[in-house]
């Protein structure tokens, strides 16, 4: 084998130099891989609190609009109809129940109701003497319920969510 003129001689079994080989140390080392488990985790800690917030206003205005009718106050008026006298029983605007025993008919009454539940109840009984009896509930203009009865001790019962 000849060497081009230049260029030294090299000892037998031996590769010239920049032969790739790596140079003295070994090889170099590649560029590392970016972790991308924090990203993820980020990104997974981004949407729990995103959850977390959109739950913390929804429970946030549910709890306001609850507080809004809780504090709302709806007037009802009781009616009560027929002949002679009868005893009257109607929700007194905080769910207890009153009685007013031998009123004259007609009767009515004006009650102011708050709280969470606005359920009212009105009955209107009739003597031992018997009749006709009518009762009615009305929050403004809008009628709830109404009902009418006939008899010895006949019965009317009105009930209904005055809230609506």
């Amino acid at each position: 084998m000849t060497v081009p003129s230049g260029y030294p001689q090299q000892p037998y079994g031996q590769q010239p130099q920049g032969s790739g080989y790596p140079p003295h140390g070994g090889y170099p080392q590649p560029p590392r891989k970016k972790k991308v488990w924090p990203w993820v985790l980020g990104g997974v800690l981004v949407v729990l609190l995103l959850i977390v917030g959109g739950c913390v206003a929804l429970v946030g205005t549910v709890a306001n609009e609850i507080e809004n009718e809780v504090n709302r106050e709806v007037t009802v008026s009781y009616q009560a109809g027929g002949t002679g006298t009868s005893t009257v029983t109607y929700s007194d605007g905080s769910l207890e129940v009153a009685q007013d025993s031998d009123v004259a008919l007609p009767w009515s009454k004006d009650v102011t109701v708050t709280g969470l539940v606005k359920y009212v109840s009105l009955s209107v009984l009739a003597g031992a003497e018997g009749g006709t009896v009518s009762c009615k509930i009305t929050v403004g203009d809008k009628v709830i319920d109404e009902d009418q009865a006939t008899g010895q001790f006949a019965s009317a019962i009105c009930s209904g969510d005055a809230a609506k």
